[in-house]
């Protein structure tokens, strides 16, 4: 006998086709079995992406590559809160750009044997964060905060349970853990020692007590993450549709308190640094690993897709223009996105409020103009969201399409090795270009069809 939720999901099928029960029945059954032959095949991508990266894919760079950044830049202001953390980054484009060789970080990265370390271009409050284990060898602090990450990916899922409703000990769990680590973009954050697992829990700490009513727990989760990385600055637009006046003053009270503490720490000269910072890295990189709007029009507009350093002078060579045309059309995606949650703004409950705030996730990366491919781990929060309701009620069949080719666009491999085969420029930029139209697609079509559940604790995106 099909449960009680099955129940409802057949009547309310008897009711809009005007057909039998048993037959509204087996086309449920037929629907169910449709998505979980899709959702297998997403989690076979999982899986084959873990392995192919292992031995066919490389990462574009070397292990703790990211993590030795901070740690050498936690160690200038362990000995001077006042360092010079910026030295080299303004003017060009500073991404994948080594410091200076007469600065600071170098000198510490050489003493300690590195031959090279690349600019710092993260808020000051990182590098303080990391400055307690600053003293410790490299190694060792690579080593430790691994371990980190990989615990912070296991307390992420633990608290997801609480919102799919899935029980610990079971095998929903086991799935929804083995999944999370196979999860292309947590791979890749924990190889390069990216803080964006840390961004991931925070993330997950910010939606689930937005779920449970925890307001100020969110927003403070919220602003934390939003003083690591900036993004999540994107998310107070979401809050002040639903009038949640709590949240954005309870989220501006925190970010003016950890301003204030950076302030405090580093000195005001070093922290209006940071907005030059940020404008210089406005106009994105066009990498086949920054999956953005903007670099898609780049790879468009030169007719073929960047796969290496080599390629770092394009930036200096763009019209004036095709920044602005990026920027343009990544601020109306955004903004788009923005109507749909207004549209749809008294459908819907806390529940469904908690999965837009998931999928957001999704669009700041790509609107913004530089998400590295560890930069979407936090959107296994919205795949885990989207897949737990459609195993449930089967979702609309496009729907469940675009799910499934969302997943397996950001776990496998194959779009970023194409750009590097012996093929022609059109088919490496049809490649290239298709996983973020993918996710275009899927934010729409989501928020689109975002509405309440009609029960407490139950989500729904279809």
């Amino acid at each position: 006998m099909p449960e009680s939720q099955d129940m409802r999901e057949c009547a309310r099928l008897q009711t809009e086709d005007g057909v039998s029960l048993a037959e509204c029945c087996r086309k449920y059954t037929r629907k169910l079995l449709k998505t979980k032959t899709l959702f297998a095949l997403a989690l076979a991508s999982l899986l084959f992406s873990s392995i192919a990266q292992r031995y066919l894919g490389r990462s574009m760079t070397p292990p703790n590559a990211d993590f030795y950044v901070y740690f050498f830049a936690a160690q200038m202001v362990h000995d001077n809160p006042h360092a010079e953390l910026y030295a080299g980054t303004t003017g060009q484009n500073p991404q994948t750009r080594s410091a200076p060789r007469d600065s600071e970080i170098q000198a510490r990265a050489k003493a300690a044997g590195f031959d090279d370390i690349n600019l710092y271009l993260y808020p000051p409050l990182l590098a303080d964060l990391f400055a307690p284990i600053s003293r410790i060898p490299a190694p060792m602090a690579a080593a430790l905060w691994r371990a980190v990450n990989l615990a912070l990916v296991l307390v992420s899922v633990l608290l997801l349970t609480r919102l799919l409703r899935v029980p610990v000990l079971g095998f929903e769990f086991a799935t929804l853990a083995v999944a999370a680590y196979l999860f292309f973009p947590v791979h890749e954050a924990i190889w390069v020692g990216q803080v964006t697992i840390a961004m991931l829990a925070l993330w997950t700490i910010g939606i689930v007590a937005y779920f449970d009513g925890l307001v100020v727990l969110s927003a403070a989760a919220f602003a934390l993450a939003t003083a690591l990385k900036v993004t999540p600055v994107l998310l107070l637009p979401l809050f002040i549709i639903w009038k949640d006046r709590r949240w954005v003053l309870s989220y501006l009270a925190v970010s003016l308190g950890l301003l204030s503490t950076m302030i405090a720490i580093n000195g005001w000269q070093t922290v209006s640094v940071y907005p030059s910072v940020m404008s210089a890295m406005g106009d994105g990189i066009p990498y086949v690993w920054n999956k953005t709007i903007g670099s898609v029009v780049t790879w468009v507009y030169y007719g073929r897709v960047y796969s290496s350093g080599a390629n770092a002078g394009v930036m200096d060579r763009l019209p004036h223009t095709l920044p602005i045309i990026a920027k343009a059309l990544s601020g109306a995606f955004y903004l788009y996105c923005l109507y749909l949650v207004w549209r749809n703004r008294k459908q819907l409950d806390r529940a469904m409020q908690a999965a837009t705030i998931a999928v957001f996730a999704l669009v700041t990366c790509c609107a913004s103009p530089v998400s590295w491919r560890h930069s979407f781990a936090a959107v296994f929060i919205a795949l885990a969201i989207c897949w737990a309701k459609a195993l449930r009620i089967p979702a609309r069949l496009p729907h469940t399409i675009l799910l499934a080719l969302t997943t397996f666009s950001l776990s496998c491999i194959v779009f970023d090795l194409a750009a590097e085969a012996p093929l022609p420029q059109f088919c490496k930029v049809f490649m290239a270009a298709s996983t973020v139209v993918i996710y275009v697609l899927f934010c729409l079509d989501t928020l689109s069809h975002m509405q309440s559940a009609g029960h407490a604790g139950e989500i729904s995106a279809s």
